[in-house]
């Protein structure tokens, strides 16, 4: 169920997702995963979802997570970002920050596992997450 980064996967779960953000994003973290290995981490959840985490020195930054529109609703985004958590916590990382449109729907999810709004930056939240 679980692998690693996988590109043609990623695109069709960033052209299917419903959102413009993940589809500009593509071309970026693609980049990255392949200039920085080791800084950035990736997982892909059985071909619908995947996350992709700058691993910063103390902190984590995710770049990007996105779950197929036909499989919203389904708790898959939800175990994606708990897998995520906790690959930072056995790494010793606490804290996960992020920025999310205003405008997205993402809001509910965010604060529905916890996010709490830390700033706001042009259109968007900046966000985060302090596990224990």
């Amino acid at each position: 169920m679980w692998t690693g980064y996988n590109d043609a996967v990623v695109k069709d779960i960033c052209y299917n997702c419903g959102s413009q953000i993940s589809r500009r994003a593509y071309a970026y973290f693609r980049t990255m995963l392949h200039r920085s290995p080791g800084t950035f981490w990736s997982e892909v959840y059985d071909g619908r979802a995947f996350y992709v985490a700058n691993r910063c020195k103390n902190h984590v930054r995710l770049v990007e997570i996105a779950v197929r529109n036909d499989s919203k609703g389904q708790g898959i985004g939800k175990k994606v970002l708990f897998r995520l958590l906790s690959q930072m916590k056995r790494a010793g990382l606490y804290k996960l920050t992020f920025r999310t449109p205003i405008a997205e729907e993402a809001q509910d999810f965010w604060l529905h596992v916890g996010a709490t709004i830390t700033g706001l930056k042009d259109d968007d939240y900046e966000m985060e997450i302090t596990i224990k």
